[in-house]
């Protein structure tokens, strides 16, 4: 492939990455989770039915992506919460069902 081609399509790569990474429905149930409200992982694990090691190395994915974060980073058995939120709006134009605090909703109808 030439170089002028790839540099016009290079622009997309971190949406491609975030596409990517939205594929996956563990990875999906856990956001629908946070969406509600912070969880310790073991609420998610239990809501979604998942082992714990799955669901670590889907968290562990998501944080990489700067999805979701620790509320306390330094806290192994912190609760998780999101930390970008425009992938709520991503999974709801995809027909997610998706039900958010009545405190995130508030915003996300100002905005």
């Amino acid at each position: 492939m030439s170089d002028a081609c790839e540099k016009k399509y290079k622009k997309y790569e971190n949406f491609a990455k975030l596409f990517e990474i939205l594929s996956n429905p563990i990875r999906i149930g856990i956001i629908v989770s946070l969406a509600e409200r912070p969880k310790k992982p073991k609420e998610i694990r239990q809501e979604l039915g998942v082992p714990q090691p799955l669901l670590s190395q889907h968290a562990t994915i998501l944080r990489e992506m700067g999805i979701i974060e620790k509320v306390d980073r330094f806290n192994v058995k912190s609760p998780c919460r999101l930390k970008d939120k425009s992938v709520i709006k991503i999974l709801k134009a995809a027909g997610v069902p998706i039900s958010e605090s009545s405190e995130d909703s508030g915003k996300s109808e100002q905005e």
